[in-house]
Order: structure tokens, then C-alpha cells, then sequence
């Protein structure tokens, strides 16, 4: 029998969200409709692709077009006579654009004829008053011309508005102009920016940054093994740019995405500095293998998510989702793929950049407990006794979370970069010291990185480059019990008279030390040293034929240093305690493709034919000693222990060897094939399932660009998506295999002597195979008002099967651990995603941007092979030990699985009127629903037969909404995410408040007595550990909506800078505001990243709300 406890409250928050996203989606297009207008782009308009950037003549730029659409030229060369070059960044742009900036500033007008044909011919000249003042009169402004970050725009179009009057800017971006008098307006042009009208106001000096216009330039996205323009993907990509990434001060690149991505779950898994958090693209696809996406960051693959990649480096990330997108990764895409593109350096003077930011992080809040004096009634009605004889002496007592968790705890970064070149070599080159004090008493992390990026072409047909990164990093771990903390005795000082830190010997279930003189004594030191660098090679020996050769390497030297001093309390038997760990982790990858391109008529394909090979190595060793005669050395002497009490080592390799292939194939840009797939042998699996193979197949029509539809002058563009493929996931390392372990005693001899042998301890699996993933996803992407509204909706649905688990055996099989990996099982996840990107208003100096991103996930056990068609997971612990969620058909992976708590039993009559017995049964304690029995109908026995399906980890919708205000040199942005319908285990409040002796929450200032029996709390009987149940009062509503992020920017004009180009200044908070119902320290929590145990709540930290300010200069 199954019960939605929540399924009522559930169904109003839905209903409540629902009705909020109809009036924000009615604002919205209200808002739309009336910003926007009617305008429409010109619809025989064909796209432009600029591969590279490139400067350029006219006549060159006339013969791009016409090789990319078909398009003649009928013009007169003494047009073209001196006629300056032209940049061109890389990207997409209509032809009517590409025209315009190439063609006004040389004063000549252009016309498409029905005959595919364009004619160029001189403007019309403007009327002119003429009269003998005007060479008086003429008044000359200078100024520079800019890109976002400060970078100079050469060939830059400057002209005096409502004339022909204009120039170009340098190399350097400057320029110098005539205009007809000092309250004139110039227009300031560039391809691929959006254009801006400065009024002079009598200014001789003009400084213009220009932003970069989504509708003149189309984006060029990353996918694997390459980029394609946005407009001819076929699989399904999400992009996120370097503004949105350096949007929130973090260590992590996770942390600036959380929200952000359409489809994509990032959840913390802790406050500690450097912590990684818990992804999931579409769902968790695995009970026991891996669901978390692969990482390639400049072709790496397998780099991780890790704090070592400054992300201030970072220019773009792509989150591949869907099998056409990630299928070239094979089997270990099916978790989905999160590509990371590093900044290179440009063609151009050298720019120097250095950005800096300090910020302040404070805890959110805390959970309220007792205070001294209610501690000390509580502990007088829980023992029986008069422990405390007067409670009310004790007053507010020691708040402990307040003394272990600090505010303003200050995080700095500082990098320094510097990129530029010319068309044979460019560079990318920055340094960063980043420092984080945790809001942990004690917790601390540093880090120095180094990258350098560079390309370099030796002569016309060979290429090379590089893109390194060395980081070191020192990590002081700290992380709480909360237990150890909260319920530690609020009437114990953190310091007694002597100034020794105070410690308890009362309590069994708490440590006896004191949690401030813990932190402050045990010496913890992680050290990690990382190279992750590739050196590619590219020869293109023949015009579209592109054969390139990658080699990669990721090393990482971790050192964990532990000391427990003697003067801890449970150190007061072994008179300290020092370990040391090392271990050492190296990836090797050697990657050959060979691509190759073709147009022929209407007709269009790429190929691209893979070859790659992975090797990865890692060992370590740890050693332990204690008995110290001085706390002097700590861990720098641990020879100096008496006793060894520990001594490890271990090493593994794990190899992988592939063939990947991809074509694509586009008739008239409308309609787009993909195929690609990649067949992977893994040395993770036996000889007869060692290899295979994951294809896709992806189509795409561009319906926007039928003639049926441009008529209908609505659509910009429209584009209908589907693909279909099979991807993988492979078993962790060697684990189909038989392993080897010594410690295996026997005797030798006629001596008797025990001697130390080597056996089998665990058994191999040959028949272990893959993981599959199955994934269909269909798609849509469209835009209208000429690009200011962009809406991308997918549909996706994935099937998982021969997931990875261990089975239990029978011991008789004589190895130590009796179970052995084997494939059963089906898992499903199937949702909607939704991104909305608008500009809502673009008038003179004011702009105001909206994105917007919903999605949704069904997640779904299929079948599982086992004793009815369910498996018991995650046991809670403590004196009871029974199961807290189930692996079930039919229910999502790791469903919270307990009692339906039905209130509180008030008297013995209303007990023995209910005839139930069984667990809880008591005045004051918690009245359970009998819901069955062992025939399956209700036994008026309270056991655990009447246990259930009483919550899901997972949600129900999860996304995000961003709105950017720029007006002139001021920028305003306000990011807020939400997450609605999930379900928390509570375990840290379980745990808190069903131990007798230590401190509960404050609730229980209410609990139930015989005289206060209008209460939910239970009884003081109800708290001791035999009470400890997975039940309904522990599982609490997830939902939340946070404003994540708010930040206030002014970009100073360069006029008033004289040795920078650009410099911004910003004030930026996080975190700043919750709406919640949770009872806890954050909503936003998961312990760890195992797939079936989601959504616990298990003594996690407070999550952080920060202050920064800011500051970014180019020179």
C-alpha cells in the first residue's frame, strides 16, 4: 500500500507557482508587446558564417558573400578606390548587416534585385546648409572605441548623425572627427555590436564601449570536438558566457551555474571552501555507477569539477544534454557532458586585465535550540532526577553555533592577465591568488594558479598551441557534527576559570570535547599540486581538410597532514595522534581527428573521424602513529609516535581506448542530419564485454527559413529539433574484476608459525557490462522581434537499463566481501525544459535583458530483478537500524520510505479505545497509521509492515530568472532561483532530538506533558534513540526561492582615466533572501553525492550569505 502524505500541500504550492508563472508570463508579454513593436528583419536576408577573425577588404567581403549565398555584385572598383579593410569577428550575420557596416562609413548604398543579384551604388546626398561660416564652425572631437571588457575595435564606424560625415577608428581604436558643431550626434557602428548614438553635449572627447548584439552577430556554440553556429545545432546545448559565469565570487565554477542552466540540478554538499557540489543533468541515471557529468575543460577529458580552474579564466561553458550533442563521448556521456572553454589571446595590441574583489561571508542561520535554563528543565524531567536544581540560574547560556560559526569570515581574489599577438602567434596568459577564511571556525582555503594559453601558426598549413594550468592549492578542513555543536550543552562556557577549554563527560551520545577547542587544537593541513595542461598540432595539407593531433595530461599530488594533540580529551589514552596521506593521480590522452568540409550547390557536409586513448593511473600509501612525547612536531616528526597504528597503500589503472566518428549533412541551411557515435573498449570489463558502441542520430528544419513562413512575417527563426541515441557508463575502476588482498593468515610448517599470504577478497563479474542510456529529445528553438525574444522548449526521455549494483552472495564462497558487481534494472527520467531569453526594452542609454529557465524531471524505477520487485536502502542507524528509503517499481530512485505520523497519543483511554500496539503506543509519544499488516490489510499492530513511500528527493520544477539594467555606465542585476516539490530526510534533527542527553531544538519548550496535550511535539519519553523511526515528521517540503544574487556595477568613462582603457567597479551580495519552510540550516542541501541517497539532511553546514566588492581594470 502506498500513501502521498504531502500530495494535499503539494497540490496547493503547484497550483499557488502555477498561477504565479501565468501572471509573470502576462507581465512579460505585455511588456513585450509594447517595447517591441511591430518590427520584423528582412526576410530574403541570408546568414553569413565568419569563421575567424579577420581583416578584410570589401571586394573580399562581396566574395564571401556570394560564395556563402549565391548573391552578384554590380559595382564600380572606383567605389572601392582606398577603401579601408574591414574586421570581422567570428560568428554569424545577415548579409544586410555585413553590408551595411562595410558599405555606409564609404558613403555607398546597396539594393537586392530579383535577380540574386546586389547593386552598390553611391547614397543620395544629404541637403546641407552651406555658407561661408561652416568651415568655422566645424567643431573636432577625438575619442576611442571599445569592446565590453576594454578591448579596442579597429575599423570602428564613426559618423555625425543625419550626414555622410564620418571615419573609422585605428588600430588602436581611436579616431578623430569633424563634426558640424558641438551638439551634434555621432553613430557608433561595429559588426556584430549593437550600434549607439552619443550625443557630444559640447564634449571634445568620447569614449564608446559597445556590447555585443545577439541579433547582428549570431553565436558560435562549442560542442564536441568542435563549434557549429547556434542556428544549425542539432542536439540539445546549453551556453553560458564568461559575464554570467564571473556573476558570483566562488572557488567553483558550480556554484556561478547553480540555477542557471535549463535542465541542470547543482545542489551543495557542503559550506567547506573548495567544496564540490552534487550535479545532475536531466535526472540521476544510476543506483550505484556514475551520474555525474564529465568534465572536459580545452579538450581534456575527464579534468573534473575542482577549484583549480580559476574561473575567471573561463570564456564559455557548454552543458551538453541530449544523446546527438554527447554521443562523441560515448560511455561516459550519459550523465551529460559540461565543456569548459578557457580565454585565448586576439590578433591586437597587448591588453592587460586585472580583477580583484574582496568579500564577507556570514552564515544564513542557525537552528534554534534550548537555551541554558529550558536545557536545564529538560534534563531534570528527562533523567528523573535534579540534575540542575535551579534551571532558571543558567539564563541564556552558550550558544555554541554562534561561537564555531563566524561572520564575515573574508574570501579575496586577485588575477592579473594579459592577452594579445598578431596573426602569426597569440597569447592568453594570468596569474591568481585566491583566499578563502570559512565561516568554520578554523577552515581555510588558498590556491595560486598560473595559465598559459597560446596559438601559433608556423606557416599556411600547420598550427600549434597549448593551454596549461598549474595550481597549487592548501585546504585547512573543517566540517561539523552538528550534533557536536547545536546540542552541546548550552550551560557549559567555552572556557572555564582557569582559561582551559571546558569538556562534558555526561552525555554518551555527544563528544566529550569541547566542539571551539576542537578546532582550535587538531592541526589539519591538505596540500594539493596540479598540472592539467593539452599541446595540440593542426595541419590542414588541403583546403577543407583539417588533421589534428591533441595530447593531454592531468597530474595531481595530494598530501592530507592530521594531528590530534594529547591534550584532547579522547587523546588523553593515546597521547596524540599523527597521519599522513599521499596520493597521486595522472591522466594521459592522446586524441587524432581528421575533419573535413564541403559546399557543393545547395548541398553541404562535414565529416570528422576519430581516433583517442586514455590511460589513467593513480596510487597512494598512508601511515599512522600516535603516542606522542611533545604536541611539538605534530605531523612533522611521525616517527616520533611510539606505536604505528596504520599503514596502506594501494594502485590502480584504468584505460580506455575509442573510435569516434561524426557527418553532417544540410540541404539549402533548412534541413540538417546528424550522425555520430563513438565506440569505447574499457579495461573496466571482462574480454567478452569490453567494447561498445553508442550512435545517435539528430535532424533539424529550419522552418524559418521556408518561404511559407517568412510570409508570415512572425518568426525570425524556427526550428524544430529530434534526435534519438544510445550513450553509455562504465563500472568504476577493475570493478568486474577478481581482486587480490594480502592479510590472509595460514600456518607453515611444523612449526605452527602463522604466516601472512595473499586471496581472493572479492569476487569478478565477467558477464559485467555497460550501463545504457537510451535518450530521446525533441526540440524547438525560436525567435521573434528581431531576435529580442528567444525561446528555446525540449522534450526528453531517457531509459537506463543493466544499471550497475552489487549483489549479495553466499559467504560459503569463502571470499571476505560476499558480493560481487552484476547488471539489473531499469531506470527512467523524462521532463520539459524551458529557456526564455528577451531584451524587453533597447532605447538610447537604457536596456533591460530577462532570461528565464524552467524544468522539470519525472524520475522513475522501471523494474527491479529482485524479492518483490523492491530493495530497502539507506538504514538511518542507532539502536533501531532499519531502512529509511526504497529502490521500488513504479516510485522515483531512493524514495523516502517510513510511518505516517498521525499526531500524538494524549491518554492511556484514547490508546486502548484505538486497539493498537506496537511501536510508539505510549501518552506523549507518536501515534502511528497502521496501514497493513503481514496479509497486507491493517493488523492493529503498529511494525514494520506500516511502512511506506512517504516523500521524493526529487523535484517537481527547478529553475531560475535573471534581469540585467544597464543604463549609460550603470549596471543592475538580480538573479533569483527556485526549486519546487522535492522532499528533505531530516536526519540532523532526527538524530538531535531523540537523544536524551544532549540539547533539542527549541520546540520541545512545547513538548507534550499531561497538562500541555495540544501539542505536535512528543513527550520526553519519545526522544531517546529507540524512538528513532523514518517517519513523517522527520520528512519536511524542500521548495524554495532564493534571490541569489543582486549586483549594482558603474563602468568609469575612459575620458576620465588616464593610463586604463576600462575600469568597473561593483558591490555584489548572495544568498541575500530565502522563502522556505524548512526547519533546517538550508533547502539546498545533499550529503555527498550518492544517487540513492538524495535529499538527506545529514549534519550539513549553514550555507553562506556574502558581501563583495569589486574591481576590473584594463590597461
Amino acid at each position: 500500500m502506498q500513501t502521498n502524505f504531502n500530495q494535499r500541500a503539494r497540490a496547493v504550492c503547484l497550483g499557488a507557482f502555477c498561477k504565479l508563472l501565468v501572471k509573470l508570463y502576462l507581465i512579460l508579454f505585455c511588456s513585450l508587446t509594447f517595447a517591441l513593436g511591430t518590427e520584423t528583419g528582412l526576410s530574403q536576408d541570408a546568414k553569413i558564417a565568419i569563421t575567424s577573425e579577420k581583416s578584410i577588404s570589401v571586394k573580399q567581403v562581396f566574395r564571401l558573400i556570394h560564395k556563402q549565398t549565391g548573391y552578384k555584385f554590380i559595382f564600380s572598383n572606383a567605389y572601392l578606390k582606398d577603401a579601408p579593410y574591414v574586421t570581422l569577428n567570428k560568428g554569424v550575420i545577415k548579409t544586410k548587416d555585413l553590408l551595411d557596416n562595410c558599405l555606409s562609413p564609404l558613403n555607398l548604398d546597396f539594393e537586392f534585385t530579383d535577380s540574386q543579384t546586389i547593386v552598390v551604388q553611391r547614397k543620395k546626398p544629404v541637403a546641407q546648409r552651406v555658407n561661408s561660416d561652416t568651415k568655422r564652425d566645424q567643431f573636432t572631437i577625438s575619442g576611442m572605441v571599445t569592446d565590453a571588457d576594454g578591448a579596442p575595435l579597429p575599423g570602428a564606424n564613426i559618423i555625425e548623425k543625419g550626414t555622410t560625415n564620418g571615419t573609422q577608428t585605428d588600430f588602436d581604436g581611436n579616431f578623430t572627427l569633424n563634426v558640424s558643431d558641438a551638439q551634434a550626434v555621432i553613430i557608433v557602428s561595429y559588426i556584430g555590436f549593437a550600434t549607439k548614438e552619443i550625443p557630444l553635449n559640447g564634449s571634445t572627447s568620447v569614449s564608446v564601449s559597445l556590447e555585443e548584439d545577439a541579433a547582428g552577430l549570431e553565436e558560435v556554440v562549442v560542442v564536441a570536438y568542435g563549434t557549429v553556429k547556434k542556428s544549425d545545432l542539432t542536439g540539445a546545448v546549453s551556453s553560458i558566457k564568461t559575464d554570467e559565469i564571473n556573476a558570483t565570487p566562488s572557488a567553483r565554477l558550480d556554484d556561478a551555474l547553480r540555477g542557471k542552466v535549463s535542465g541542470v540540478q547543482i545542489t551543495p554538499t557542503s559550506s567547506q571552501p573548495g567544496a564540490a557540489a552534487s550535479i545532475r543533468i536531466r535526472g540521476t541515471n544510476s543506483i550505484t555507477g556514475n551520474s555525474s557529468p564529465l568534465f572536459v575543460i580545452d579538450g581534456l577529458i575527464g579534468a573534473g569539477n575542482s577549484a583549480d580552474i580559476n574561473v575567471q579564466d573561463i570564456e564559455s561553458v557548454e552543458v551538453l544534454k541530449d544523446a546527438s550533442a554527447t554521443a562523441l563521448y560515448g560511455s561516459r556521456g550519459s550523465a551529460g557532458v559540461v565543456l569548459i572553454t578557457t580565454k585565448r589571446g586576439k590578433a591586437g595590441q597587448s591588453r592587460f586585465t586585472y580583477d580583484a574583489y574582496t568579500t564577507f561571508q556570514s552564515p544564513t542561520r542557525f537552528i534554534d535550540v534550548l537555551n541554558a535554563s529550558e536545557f536545564a528543565d529538560w534534563q531534570n524531567e528527562v533523567q528523573g532526577t535534579e540534575a540542575y536544581p535551579d534551571p532558571s540560574s543558567y539564563g541564556e547560556g552558550t550558544n555554541w553555533q554562534e561561537e564555531i560559526y563566524r561572520n564575515g569570515a573574508p574570501m579575496t581574489s586577485h588575477t592579473l592577465s594579459a592577452s594579445g599577438g598578431n596573426e602569426k602567434a597569440q597569447y592568453f596568459v594570468s596569474g591568481n591568488y585566491f583566499n578563502q577564511e570559512g565561516v568554520f571556525t578554523g577552515g581555510n582555503l588558498k590556491r595560486y594558479q598560473f595559465r598559459v594559453n597560446g596559438d601559433y601558426k608556423l606557416n599556411k598549413i600547420l598550427k600549434v598551441g597549448n593551454s596549461v594550468t598549474l595550481s597549487r592549492s592548501t585546504t585547512v578542513p573543517r566540517s561539523s557534527n552538528i550534533i557536536n555543536i547545536a546540542g552541546w550543552f548550552p550551560t557549559l562556557p567555552v572556557k572555564d576559570e582557569n582559561g582551559e577549554y571546558t569538556i562534558q563527560t555526561a552525555s554518551a551520545e555527544l563528544s566529550a570535547e569541547n566542539p571551539v577547542g576542537a578546532a582550535a587544537k587538531n592541526v589539519n593541513l591538505d596540500t594539493r599540486t596540479r598540472i592539467l595542461g593539452t599541446i595540440y598540432a593542426e595541419l590542414e595539407p588541403l583546403k577543407n581538410l583539417r588533421y589534428k593531433i591533441n595530447y593531454g595530461t592531468d597530474l595531481s599530488l595530494d598530501k592530507s597532514e592530521d594531528y590530534a594533540p594529547s591534550t584532547l580529551f579522547s587523546q588523553a589514552n593515546d597521547r596524540g595522534t599523527a597521519t599522513i596521506a599521499n596520493s597521486e593521480y595522472l591522466s594521459v590522452l592522446l586524441e587524432q581527428t581528421l575533419t573535413y568540409s564541403q559546399t557543393l550547390g545547395e548541398h553541404s557536409f562535414d565529416g570528422l573521424l576519430g581516433y583517442t586513448r586514455q590511460r589513467i593511473f593513480n596510487s597512494g600509501s598512508s601511515v599512522q602513529t600516535r603516542g606522542f612525547t611533545t604536541d611539538y612536531f605534530t605531523y612533522n616528526n611521525i616517527d616520533a609516535g611510539s606505536e604505528r597504528t596504520g599503514a596502506s597503500s594501494f594502485a590502480n589503472e584504468f584505460g580506455v581506448e575509442s573510435f569516434l566518428f561524426r557527418l553532417n549533412y544540410a540541404y539549402k541551411g533548412k534541413y540538417r542530419v546528424t550522425l555520430n557515435g563513438r565506440v569505447d573498449g574499457s579495461s573496466n570489463f571482462a574480454k567478452d564485454s569490453k567494447w561498445g558502441t553508442f550512435p545517435s542520430v539528430a535532424v533539424a528544419w529550419n522552418a524559418g527559413r521556408e518561404k511559407f513562413i517568412e510570409n508570415l512575417s512572425l518568426f525570425d527563426d524556427l526550428k524544430f529539433r529530434a534526435s534519438y541515441g544510445r550513450l553509455g557508463n562504465p563500472a568504476s575502476g577493475g570493478t568486474s574484476l577478481a581482486r587480490l588482498g594480502a592479510g590472509f593468515t595460514y600456518l607453515f610448517g611444523n612449526s605452527g608459525d602463522i604466516t601472512n599470504g595473499i586471496g581472493l577478497n572479492r569476487l569478478g563479474n565477467d558477464q559485467l557490462k555497460f550501463e545504457t542510456t537510451d535518450q530521446l529529445d525533441l526540440g524547438l528553438d525560436t525567435s521573434f522581434f528581431n531576435d529580442r525574444l528567444q525561446v528555446t522548449l525540449d522534450y526528453y526521455h531517457k531509459k537506463t537499463k543493466d544499471l550497475f549494483t552489487d549483489q549479495e552472495i553466499l559467504w560459503i564462497t569463502g571470499v571476505p566481501t560476499a558480493i560481487i558487481p552484476t547488471n539489473f534494472g531499469t531506470i527512467e527520467n523524462s521532463g520539459f525544459e524551458l529557456f526564455v531569453n528577451s531584451i524587453n526594452v533597447d532605447k538610447g542609454d537604457f536596456r533591460w535583458d530577462t532570461s528565464f529557465n524552467i524544468s522539470t524531471n519525472k524520475n522513475k524505477v522501471v523494474s527491479i530483478p529482485d524479492e518483490d520487485g523492491e530493495l530497502l536502502i539507506n538504514r538511518i542507524g542507532g539502536v533501531v537500524n532499519i531502512p529509511s528509503a526504497v529502490i521500488k517499481e513504479g516510485e522515483p530512485l531512493g524514495a523516502f520510505y517510513g510511518y505516517i505520523r498521525d499526531g500524538i497519543w494524549n491518554s492511556q483511554e484514547e490508546i486502548d479505545a484505538s486497539g493498537l500496539e506496537g511501536r510508539g503506543v505510549f501518552p506523549g509519544g507518536k501515534r502511528f497509521r497502521d496501514i497493513s499488516g503481514p496479509d497486507g490489510v491493517p493488523d492493529g499492530i503498529i511494525d514494520n509492515n506500516d511502512q511506506t513511500v512517504i516523500g521524493s528527493p526529487h523535484p517537481d520544477l527547478f529553475g531560475g530568472m535573471d534581469n540585467t539594467i544597464t543604463y549609460k555606465n550603470f549596471e543592475f542585476s538580480m538573479y533569483w532561483s527556485f526549486v519546487l516539490g522535492n522532499d528533505i530526510f531530516n536526519e540532523t534533527d532526527a538524530w538531535l532530538n531523540t537523544a536524551f542527553d544532549n540539547n533539542v531544538s527549541a520546540r520541545f519548550a512545547d513538548r507534550w506533558t499531561p497538562t500541555n496535550t495540544e501539542t505536535s511535539v512528543p513527550s520526553a519519553r519519545g526522544v531517546f534513540r529507540t524512538e528513532l523511526v523514518p517517519e513523517t515528521g522527520i520528512i519536511e517540503d524542500g521548495s524554495f526561492l532564493r534571490l541569489r544574487n543582486l549586483s549594482l556595477g558603474y563602468n568609469i568613462p575612459s575620458d576620465k582615466l588616464p593610463i586604463f582603457q576600462s575600469a568597473k567597479v561593483y558591490v555584489r551580495g548572495t544568498n541575500l533572501l530565502l522563502f522556505d519552510n524548512y526547519s533546517g540550516y538550508d533547502p539546498e542541501i545533499n550529503r555527498g553525492d550518492e544517487n540513492a541517497r538524495r535529499g538527506y539532511d545529514q549534519a550539513q553546514d549553514p550555507a553562506v550569505r556574502s558581501y563583495t566588492l569589486g574591481l576590473s581594470l584594463t590597461f
